[in-house]
């Protein structure tokens, strides 16, 4: 990988991150060589349907596509300069404290199973600071990982590094997990809080699956090491016809491991008592066509400013959840991407 990594034009990548136009550059579990996509004019399109490209969701289901059209980095002087800057602060150690225990009062109360509580996190940067550099390094990092640079003019610059396969497949052979529960690896035995929370996502994707699918093979559970952390993990392999895709799409996403249990009611809580503005945190993002379709959740991720990232995780919020814990289960889930920011100075 890291030889792979120096024909990457870093320069030109970290000049197009400050422009107003789409691009994304990504590299698969396993590849020794990250893929290029971008449009001719830079543009971005709503219908990924009959095309090739990149598509990249907000937890909210808004979707963008970036065309692939180019598969080299062109100069960045053909577009206007772009600036965005984001519209509330980093959370506050006692907004996330207030936050745990009003979410806590709805789980208790029997209104919800689960809910999933995130938060933001800003790190300062030099100026020289390489976008370019900090992918690089995360695919150094985590090769069992999806890693992406993905910028737009609509949501700016961001990174991702996530372990979490949404839907992955083609033609009528298809796959997806359910993964949650988070601790620093060891031997021993997992707790029930985590069991419990994986157990939860992994039966509503049964249930998603059970309608659409045919021949559903479910794997034992299994420990998914993801950089310093690790999860638990089910995965399932089905039979699906693609003209069933986008309808899995939209009932699969989100699931209970980035939103909540049940999941309509605990979308309806995050919108009347919001944790952060999720943007694209939590969503979805993968290239799409050339026969197949690769997406993955948006997990350990940051948007990059100018002077600073800011690094978004979340927890799963259950009866039995307390509150330092959680809060340091996103400190873990962030060294992800402080590691990546670190050695890209």
């Amino acid at each position: 990988m890291v030889g792979a990594m120096h024909s990457i034009p870093a320069e030109k990548l970290d000049a197009l991150c400050r422009r107003r136009c789409a691009f994304a550059l990504y590299c698969l579990p396993g590849a020794q060589k990250p893929v290029f996509c971008m449009a001719e004019d830079g543009r971005t399109e709503d219908d990924p349907i009959f095309k090739n490209g990149f598509l990249f969701a907000t937890f909210e289901g808004n979707s963008l596509f970036i065309p692939d059209e180019l598969s080299e980095v062109p100069e960045a002087e053909r577009w206007e300069e772009l600036e965005l800057i984001p519209q509330e602060a980093p959370t506050p150690r006692g907004k996330y404290a207030a936050l745990f225990e009003h979410y806590t009062g709805l789980i208790k109360s029997g209104q919800l199973r689960k809910i999933v509580l995130a938060r933001t996190a800003d790190v300062p940067v030099e100026q020289t600071f390489s976008p370019a550099r900090a992918f690089e390094a995360a695919c150094r990092q985590n090769p069992a990982a999806f890693k992406a640079l993905v910028h737009t003019p609509q949501y700016g610059t961001w990174l991702f590094c996530t372990p979490e396969q949404l839907v992955t497949g083609s033609g009528d052979r298809w796959h997806t997990m359910a993964l949650a529960g988070t601790r620093i690896p060891n031997l021993l035995p997992w707790d029930a809080k985590n069991r419990r929370e994986q157990a939860l996502v992994t039966d509503f994707i049964r249930e998603i699956l059970t309608p659409l699918a045919d021949e559903i093979l479910e794997s034992p559970l299994e420990n998914l090491r993801a950089g310093r952390i690790e999860h638990l993990c089910t995965r399932f392999s089905f039979h699906m016809p693609p003209g069933r895709l986008l309808a899995l799409l939209d009932q699969l996403h989100p699931t209970p491991a980035v939103c909540g249990s049940p999941v309509a009611e605990a979308r309806q809580v995050l919108q009347q008592y919001p944790d952060v503005d999720r943007s694209c945190y939590a969503g979805y993002l993968g290239p799409w066509g050339h026969g197949s379709v690769q997406l993955y959740v948006s997990l350990r991720c940051m948007q990059i400013f100018n002077g600073f990232c800011r690094l978004y995780a979340g927890g799963g919020i259950m009866p039995d959840s307390v509150e330092e814990q959680e809060w340091q289960e996103t400190v873990n889930k962030m060294a992800c991407m402080q590691q990546a920011i670190e050695e890209a100075h």
